[in-house]
């Protein structure tokens, strides 16, 4: 009996020593370059430092640093800072080439979301960018440098980003009597880490493409997602850190409801960008919905 027993644990030991290179390699003996280590640490600090803000933000209420007191039901300050959004298709109401419901100029030379009228869709659930909530998302994603408690651009210059389309809009929403609520880079990373949205948790995957890969940040976005607060090392992200690092990437502002003050350029036959006026936008709406017939 004694003999059967020993017999069949050395058949035991000798499969568990057959696959042990199978078992090793699953355990990575790479040593971080100083690069890796330097991202993980800063990643670290930024994800305590947020965390700490966070909590901060739910005593004072992040509102109040727009409203100069404590005051939470005065309107927002409508911040002074030129916003600019890139778009191909800037009167069309949906993306060609992924068939999604985007915000573009009307007949009647207003810019219009998706859905102006609906706040069920939330900074985070647009950031993230599913169709089905991009099918009624009342925001228009725009990019520009940061503002100060006094809404006052931090620094004078155009975030401009051409490889999102060849058309721009210029926006300042201080100019925008009529506009809707602004919201920046404060107000969206807050609203995505904070975000209870289902799904949000789940592994990231590139949606568009076959056979949805899991999502890979490129060589640049690495930086971007350490000074989010996540660790770039690591073999995958959620769909919320990811959301997190393309809006601090673009830095991102998302304005609420119907534009009003903006203006549009256009590339001429050089490729030059030119200032289209408004009397033109009727018969470049007219052109845009008839090629799309």
């Amino acid at each position: 009996m004694l003999a059967s027993k020993l017999f069949r644990a050395g058949q035991t030991s000798s499969r568990l020593f057959k696959h042990a290179p199978e078992i090793t390699r699953s355990f990575s003996t790479k040593v971080p370059s100083q690069e890796d280590q330097a991202l993980k640490l800063r990643a670290e600090q930024n994800r305590i430092k947020f965390q700490q803000h966070d909590i901060m933000s739910d005593i004072m209420d992040v509102e109040d640093r727009r409203d100069g007191g404590n005051n939470q039901f005065a309107p927002r300050i409508r911040p002074d800072v030129e916003l600019t959004r890139r778009d191909n298709f800037p009167f069309n109401e949906v993306q060609p080439k992924y068939d999604t419901p985007k915000s573009a100029i009307d007949r009647d030379g207003k810019l219009q979301p998706v859905d102006a009228r609906d706040r069920t869709v939330t900074l985070t659930a647009h950031v993230d960018g599913a169709k089905e909530t991009k099918a009624h998302s009342p925001f228009t994603s725009f990019s520009g440098v940061p503002v100060g408690v006094d809404g006052q651009a931090t620094k004078k210059e155009l975030v401009d980003n051409p490889d999102y389309g060849k058309s721009r809009v210029v926006h300042n929403p201080a100019r925008d009597a009529k506009g809707g609520d602004v919201f920046d880079q404060f107000d969206i990373q807050r609203d995505i880490r904070t975000s209870t949205h289902p799904g949000l948790d789940e592994t990231a995957v590139n949606r568009s493409q076959p056979g949805t890969p899991v999502w890979q940040p490129e060589p640049l976005e690495r930086k971007i997602l350490a000074d989010v607060g996540v660790d770039p090392t690591r073999p995958s992200f959620t769909y919320r850190e990811r959301a997190s690092m393309n809006s601090a990437r673009d830095q991102e502002y998302l304005v609420r409801g119907t534009i009003h003050d903006f203006s549009l350029e256009r590339p001429d036959d050089k490729g030059d960008l030119k200032h289209v006026s408004r009397e033109q936008f009727a018969d470049q709406f007219d052109d845009a919905h008839q090629k799309t017939k």
